[in-house]
């Protein structure tokens, strides 16, 4: 995957053997948050991994963003769970005591 743009944000879902994988890459903050919603399933019951291991910054809103597709998924019945949090995500999750809330899985295949 290429370096995103400075202040963009994408993901891209990929169907896998385990799951639904969410690749993110970028900035995911208050311009990059929906791009992230967009990505969810909105019926299915597969697994939702966030590939988190190219997003080079996370503020409180794409905190926001991955603990609303968290409560999504297992609304509806889906695991969550992200997996290869980049050093800016796994800063914010300790700064606000969160690390615990996400299941973390290893690299998806």
């Amino acid at each position: 995957m290429s370096d995103p743009t400075p202040g963009t944000f994408r993901a891209r879902a990929d169907r896998r053997p385990e799951g639904l994988v969410i690749v993110a890459e970028g900035e995911l903050d208050l311009v990059g948050a929906p791009a992230l919603a967009a990505a969810l399933p909105e019926d299915g019951d597969d697994a939702v991994i966030v590939d988190m291991a190219a997003v080079g910054f996370m503020d409180s809103s794409g905190l926001r963003a991955l603990l609303e597709a968290r409560q999504a998924s297992l609304e509806a019945g889906r695991a969550f769970a992200i997996s290869r949090p980049s050093d800016a995500v796994r800063r914010v999750l300790e700064l606000v005591d969160l690390t615990r809330e996400f299941e973390v899985v290893e690299a998806p295949s």
